[in-house]
């Protein structure tokens, strides 16, 4: 397969509307199986990121159909010029459901090309790392997909969107997910307050990342302060060693 090379993990994240569209989109009929873009929901942002990578952020709307049925799948993408490096998240909506959504955006304007809060996206040894935490559970999105042109990475999203499905309960075959609850306690990610109260408590708890040879080293936050942990992934993603710091000092 030229021009790319097919070692990747995507990352997960729900949420995404490229743009409004200025008319409703026209729905597909289930006898149409040959996917195409919604170029009117095309918004792309060029950015940087603080080691200097410069990169383009891509938000699109793909029509294609599921079981018979019109799905509308919106796509995040992060792309590198002249190398090709690509990365992409797709969440698959009934035409309901993308319908509902966007009538939801409408309430609330895109103003800019801030990202999504709440993740870390990084750029490093020809590959694409997103990560995204919420208590004691941190998913990884890590990928050196490169294509030649912008036109076939999209041509190869439209075959292949699936493998990045943000849909938890599907088969994704890029993605990593680790789980610490074993490692640091249920109690590590609720606060004391909360203790015996039955109310649902959900936070950011990804620090820091950073690469330390091949591996991987997160900051993970405790619920309470000064409750912090190291965690250290291998190249693969996989737990090497967790070790809990309750340094007063932070």
């Amino acid at each position: 397969m030229t021009g790319r090379n097919i070692r990747c993990a995507f990352f997960v994240r729900s949420g995404f509307l490229a743009a409004l569209l200025a008319t409703a989109a026209l729905p597909l009929s289930p006898q149409t199986h040959k996917p195409g873009y919604l170029r009117e929901a095309d918004h792309v942002c060029k950015s940087t990121l603080p080691d200097g990578t410069h990169y383009e952020a891509w938000d699109r709307v793909l029509v294609t159909a599921w079981e018979d049925k019109p799905l509308y799948v919106k796509l995040r993408a992060y792309y590198r010029p002249g190398s090709g490096e690509f990365l992409w998240v797709s969440t698959g909506l009934s035409e309901h459901g993308y319908m509902s959504e966007l009538k939801e955006e409408k309430k609330e304007p895109r103003t800019s090309c801030a990202d999504t809060p709440g993740h870390t996206l990084m750029f490093k040894d020809g590959q694409w790392v997103d990560l995204w935490a919420e208590r004691g559970r941190i998913v990884v999105f890590h990928c050196d997909l490169k294509f030649d042109t912008r036109e076939k990475a999209w041509d190869y999203v439209a075959q292949h969107w699936r493998d990045a499905d943000d849909d938890p309960d599907a088969r994704r075959k890029w993605t990593s997910e680790i789980l610490l609850y074993d490692q640091l306690g249920r109690e590590f990610f609720r606060p004391k307050r909360l203790q015996f109260d039955a109310r649902p408590y959900s936070y950011n708890s990804l620090g820091s990342v950073k690469k330390v040879g091949s591996n991987w080293e997160l900051e993970i936050i405790g619920a309470d302060e000064p409750n912090r942990a190291t965690v250290l992934l291998d190249s693969e993603f996989k737990i090497a060693k967790v070790t809990k710091n309750t340094d007063s000092g932070h």
